[in-house]
């Protein structure tokens, strides 16, 4: 792996020196917190009205920093103009100029106080007293330099956010390196010192206090030229300038970060974020509208703190390339068996297949940020999305991957109905028309432990049918056990899975006119211990791969079974599942820079698991007569196993197809104006992560 920075041996300087390259540092900034542009949009004539006052607590103390967003409201709603801001002072005190007479609905945000809302409000107006629940507390402490003599840094920049979420809010260090956060609400924090090219580990877990409390020890100020450079670009290969790129911590889940590392992207789409500190990190990016490819990780310091085996398996070469994928659209209308509009109705689209794209979630945003985003706007979670009908039936769902679809629709008392697949292409805008519902059967029963006790939460699923219409849909139990489903004639399955528990299942014949007595399913008691290491075949562990195990019979994760349990494996690619029934499972491996696979493995014996090390293929797709570049098209491969992938062609009629399982390939090339063109071939594994280990393919399309 290569790394940004190594280790550097701390300067032979006298503490004034060490004081003197910190303060000097200042024009090597680091990050800001994530929060919106304080600046309110160019005003015209009519927009003179000003909305002032101040922020305080429960115990009328004021409230610093606190984010303060003026949303306009039109005809007795909410309006979608854009929401003028600001950010209150050390007193708690905010003015928000620049704003046309008339409502507003104002909302508050401040680190460790639940989010405040205050409607109808007129501008202008003066001396607005704005409360959020709670009463505020404080943090004191010191910043120092590396070095016996505990040098104090001043003007050193402190970071501090809540570990619950919510704003990040900063400070400067005194001449004595002290510094104090005060108006905090309730609750832990975590705290971070900066100051140009240097910068301190993370404290986390401080609890505020009314009385205040004082770190046990300084923030200690490393040196450090870590820094993590890249590329953000759109799916077509162009820089996305002015957006948002955080680096968080890869120990904690996604979101869970309350410090993370944020820079925006100049005009070609180049960020650079740090220093850093020696860790590893996930660098993501977001955008309503845009779904991010993958979320590398990147990690500084030395084998001995993470291994001996430490190599680009744990890690990104650097510069890194993000790629936001812009999101596609799913809409239409359900109408029940009378032909009248389905309210309320569960749509979900339900990727087939995302084989060469996963997405990691980035941080929700604050209440107030929320607030001002459009209707509709969000991140995509995951391969599955899902919407309700609205009064007329119809529904959205945005944001969806770029890939293959089945859209999903169930209703109390009607059939589920389940659409041919679909292709989603990036930014692709697809409208299914009208999705009519027919009426269904009822199946009802209830989940239930060894004992008798109800178990919510469980997963019903349903198998078979005449035309395996409802294979793969399910109902989830309530708090008494109970579920309910509508199916329609036929035989079935039902199989049920629930966390902590093995698998039940039954049979059940549905038919017209009558329905079928209740069921139970009695799930066993799941108390198995799963240990084991995932390597890959040339012995590297995949640090933080994630594990779901799966019933031996599951041989497609998620076609008619639930997983059973999850895990991820620790830096060295050791790993533990607990909770999981006796005998054989399946183990599926999921890691981002190598291909999914599907292992067997027992509970109770230790599991050596191997992923084979991937290769990929690069090419070009071009027109048999003329040799013209096909600009437009897509790529489907099929390979070992039943592995499969699927690429959009490029403008320049260029392609890549990565995180393939070694073996023999079957790529199945379309394109508009052409005909179809299959060519096989053997792909070996590449010699790094990344890269592909076929170059240059060329394919050749006969025009129609």
């Amino acid at each position: 792996m290569e790394f940004a920075s190594a280790r550097r041996a701390l300067p032979e300087l006298s503490c004034l020196a060490l004081t003197a390259l910190l303060l000097a540092g200042g024009g090597c900034r680091p990050h800001r917190p994530s929060s919106p542009p304080e600046a309110p949009a160019v005003p015209t004539a009519a927009a003179t009205a000003r909305l002032e006052g101040r922020v305080l607590d429960g115990s009328d103390h004021a409230v610093p920093d606190a984010h303060v967003l003026a949303f306009p409201i039109a005809d007795g709603g909410a309006g979608r103009g854009e929401p003028g801001r600001a950010t209150a002072d050390l007193d708690g005190r905010f003015s928000i100029d620049h704003l046309t007479g008339g409502t507003y609905r104002v909302l508050v945000e401040a680190a460790g106080f639940p989010a405040a809302q205050t409607s109808p409000v007129t501008a202008p107006a003066a001396a607005l007293t704005l409360r959020v629940a709670g009463q505020g507390r404080s943090i004191f402490g010191r910043v120092e330099l590396v070095g016996p003599e505990g040098q104090p840094a001043a003007n050193a920049e402190v970071l501090l956010g809540a570990e619950a979420g919510g704003p990040v809010r900063e400070t400067r260090t005194r001449a004595d390196g002290r510094f104090a956060f005060s108006g905090l609400g309730e609750g832990t924090y975590a705290l971070r010192a900066v100051g140009g090219v240097w910068v301190s580990r993370t404290v986390r877990g401080v609890a505020a206090s009314r009385d205040g409390i004082e770190l046990s020890s300084p923030l200690v100020l490393l040196p450090s030229d870590a820094m993590i450079t890249g590329q953000l670009v759109q799916d077509t290969g162009a820089g996305l300038g002015g957006f948002e790129v955080r680096a968080e911590s890869a120990a904690l889940s996604p979101g869970e970060d309350p410090l993370p590392v944020v820079a925006r992207t100049d005009k070609t789409g180049a960020f650079s974020l740090g220093p850093v500190a020696t860790d590893s990190y996930r660098v993501t990016a977001a955008r309503p509208g845009y779904v991010l490819r993958r979320a590398p990780t990147v990690t500084f310091g030395r084998s001995d703190d993470l291994g001996p085996e430490l190599d680009t398996a744990h890690g990104e070469k650097l510069p890194i390339k993000l790629e936001l994928l812009r999101g596609a659209r799913v809409t239409g209308q359900v109408t029940d068996a009378r032909g009248a509009p389905a309210v309320a109705a569960h749509v979900r689209c339900v990727a087939s297949t995302m084989d060469d794209l996963t997405v990691a979630s980035g941080p929700l945003p604050l209440a107030a940020e929320a607030a001002a985003l459009p209707s509709g706007a969000g991140r995509a979670l995951g391969s599955t999305r899902g919407a309700l009908t609205d009064t007329h039936g119809r529904f959205t769902v945005d944001d969806l991957i770029p890939g293959r679809y089945r859209v999903e629709v169930a209703q109390a008392g009607s059939e589920p109905l389940r659409t041919d697949e679909l292709t989603l292409a990036p930014g692709d805008r697809r409208d299914l028309g009208v999705l009519a519902l027919r009426e269904g059967f009822p199946v009802t029963g209830r989940v239930v432990d060894e004992s008798g006790g109800p178990i919510e939460g469980a997963r019903v699923t349903s198998t078979g049918g005449a035309d395996d219409t409802a294979a793969g849909l399910y109902a989830v139990t309530d708090g008494s056990g109970s579920f309910a489903v509508a199916l329609p004639a036929g035989h079935y399955r039902l199989t049920a899975n629930a966390s902590g528990h093995g698998a039940a299942r039954v049979e059940v014949e549905v038919r017209p006119g009558s329905a079928p007595a209740p069921l139970e399913l009695r799930l066993p008691r799941a108390e198995a211990v799963l240990e084991g290491l995932v390597r890959d075949t040339g012995g590297r562990p995949l640090a933080r791969a994630r594990l779901v195990a799966w019933p031996r019979a599951a041989a497609v994760p998620g076609a008619a079974d639930a997983p059973l349990g999850s895990g991820s494996a620790d830096v060295g690619g050791h790993f533990r599942l607990a909770d999981l029934p006796a005998g054989e499972l399946r183990i599926e491996v999921q890691h981002p820079d190598y291909p999914r696979v599907m292992l067997a493995a027992t509970p109770g014996q230790f599991a050596s698991l191997t992923v084979p090390f991937p290769g990929g293929i690069a090419g070009e797709a071009h027109a048999r007569w003329g040799g013209a570049a096909v600009t437009r098209g897509r790529i489907e491969a099929a390979g070992p196993d039943g592995a499969k992938a699927i690429v959009e062609i490029q403008r320049a009629g260029s392609f890549r197809l990565l995180r393939l399982a070694p073996g023999h390939w079957r790529l199945t090339v379309s394109a508009p104006g052409f005909r179809a063109a299959d060519q096989e071939l053997e792909v070996p594994p590449s010699a790094s992560l990344g890269e592909p280990s076929v170059r240059d393919l060329r394919i050749e399309l006969e025009a129609t």
